[in-house]
């Protein structure tokens, strides 16, 4: 079971709703890997006013080569930019 099937699990226990469905978007970014999993949570009565409750998931996609280390990478590069273009750097080397 992936981490967000997990979550999804977890999240929806409380919120089964006879009335309409309710399809969540859950997002984990790691270290090393994105992974992006939509969940729809819905309760069903029966007849005889029994309810059955369904998590049902519709959708999974992960990148592999996409995590939060890149991420930091692309920030810590937008930063040093913006700080190497202070006027005050004018001439001076670049902080990397």
């Amino acid at each position: 079971m992936h981490e967000n099937v997990a979550a999804a699990t977890m999240y929806g226990i409380d919120r089964m709703d006879t009335e309409k469905p309710l399809n969540v978007l859950f997002y984990n970014m790691g270290g090393k890997d994105t992974e992006v999993t939509v969940a729809r949570f819905s309760a069903i009565a029966d007849e005889k006013n029994k309810t059955f409750e369904y998590i049902e998931i519709l959708g999974e996609a992960w990148d592999e080569n996409l995590g939060g280390a890149d991420f930091d990478k692309v920030i810590v590069g937008m930063l040093a930019d913006a700080f190497n273009a202070l006027p005050e750097r004018k001439g001076k080397p670049d902080i990397r």
